[in-house]
């Protein structure tokens, strides 16, 4: 089937952020207002109105309070830096997440507040159109440094030229020292929690940007390779994105040790081949059903050329839409063959012992039934059955025949 190219234009401007070969500073109110202005319309004015809900919190919690001077905003004492030379490395800290300072803000505590984390930037390496002074990036506490700039700026109506916040100065003497630091340092005690597409953007910037060559992390940089060769993107859905052609959402399963490199790029090419003819992103039933598949193969030493796996992309499309949907055709096909085949297996024991139906939407039930349809239905180039690896889950279900398409 010949491709209907629909461009993946937002997953080609995604992945080129991992094409910068320097670190990228940006003041608080510049991280806010991009992260919040990139949001779709309907979620920006729910972020904004969440945001003035959690403003009417604070000031209920601290009546009267008009600066960060204040005696009864009680921060910690720690090195006291003004709020305008403070900034973020956008290539250090993960995505801003605007619930998450919007959560701060609703809850904020001064008492409680964490010091923000930094290091000294170096004068070479701040933006040009900065002022000569010392400025501090913040290694970790990005969240709390938004958050504070918003009570300044938005609540007690302050100049961040005219605010002290605490930090705790640390020797960074890298980009990647403050890297690790940061990943191995985000516990669930108060922090928010590193997502797998945190850690593996983590790992892309430090190969392409700092020079590591840590093995794993290099594996997960030349998998994003793979992907963005074809336009695909790791994502997750707090970025508000995951509806956008090409959108990844289960990152986990890519930078999954068991998947190679070159079973993901084969996915790239069977996902690009799909999605150049349904603009959609990858679902997320997809994936696992696939990549499953095709790391199946590459156990069984059963090796696909890209033409054949753009023909099993025009299989699934011919048979089922390739919608993988937990709701779609797909599944529903699954779940009719499972029902059929319980009573068969079960046929000998007493109904009113026999164990429930109940049918996981996962690898191993849908990826039997997927190999079972391969196994019957695709062919090669020249119309003989496709040569299949040996099917290796364990799972006693076996659909018939006639309960396939």
């Amino acid at each position: 089937m010949k491709d209907i190219i629909f461009p993946r234009t937002y997953a080609r401007e995604f992945n080129a952020r991992y094409s910068n070969n320097t670190a990228n500073y940006v003041t608080p109110q510049q991280r806010w207002n991009q992260v919040l202005n990139a949001l779709p319309l309907t979620e920006k004015h729910s972020a904004i109105s969440k945001l003035n809900a959690a403003i009417k919190n604070f000031q209920r919690r601290y009546p009267g309070v008009k600066s960060f001077n204040d005696p009864n905003f009680r921060l910690c004492q720690a090195i006291d830096r003004c709020l305008a030379l403070l900034c973020i490395d956008t290539t250090i800290q993960r995505y801003l997440d605007i619930d998450w300072v919007i959560k701060i803000i609703d809850n904020f505590t001064a008492y409680q507040a964490m010091p923000v984390q930094c290091y000294r930037v170096a004068p070479g390496e701040r933006p040009a159109d900065w002022h000569d002074e010392e400025y501090w990036a913040a290694w970790d506490g990005q969240h709390t440094l938004v958050a504070f700039w918003i009570i300044a700026t938005m609540i007690f109506k302050q100049r961040p030229e005219d605010v002290m916040i605490p930090t705790v100065k640390y020797d960074m003497r890298n980009r990647l020292e403050c890297r690790t630091t940061f990943m191995n340092g985000n516990s669930k005690e108060g922090k928010k929690v590193m997502a797998p597409i945190d850690l593996a953007m983590q790992k892309i910037y430090a190969v392409k940007l700092d020079g590591v060559d840590d093995p794993d992390w290099v594996t997960v940089a030349n998998k994003h390779d793979a992907l963005a060769a074809r336009d695909l993107f790791m994502t997750d859905s707090k970025f508000h994105d995951d509806g956008e052609p090409g959108a990844i959402s289960r990152p986990g399963d890519i930078v999954d040790d068991k998947f190679s490199v070159e079973v993901v790029r084969q996915f790239s090419v069977y996902a690009d081949h799909v999605l150049n003819q349904q603009p959609r992103p990858v679902n997320t039933k997809e994936l696992p059903i696939i990549m499953g598949f095709l790391r199946m193969a590459a156990m069984g030493n059963v090796e696909y050329t890209d033409e054949e796996i753009r023909s099993l992309g025009d299989l699934c499309i011919e048979l089922f839409d390739s919608n993988f949907d937990e709701s779609g055709p797909f599944w529903d096909k699954v779940n009719s063959a499972y029902i059929n085949w319980h009573k068969a297996y079960h046929a000998d024991m007493d109904e009113a012992l026999r164990p429930g139906v109940k049918l996981n939407k996962d690898w191993a039930q849908g990826g039997t039934f997927f190999w079972y349809q391969l196994k019957k239905s695709w062919l090669d180039s020249k119309g003989q059955a496709m040569r299949m690896p040996q099917l290796n889950i364990s799972t006693s279900f076996r659909p018939r025949e006639k309960d396939l398409w």
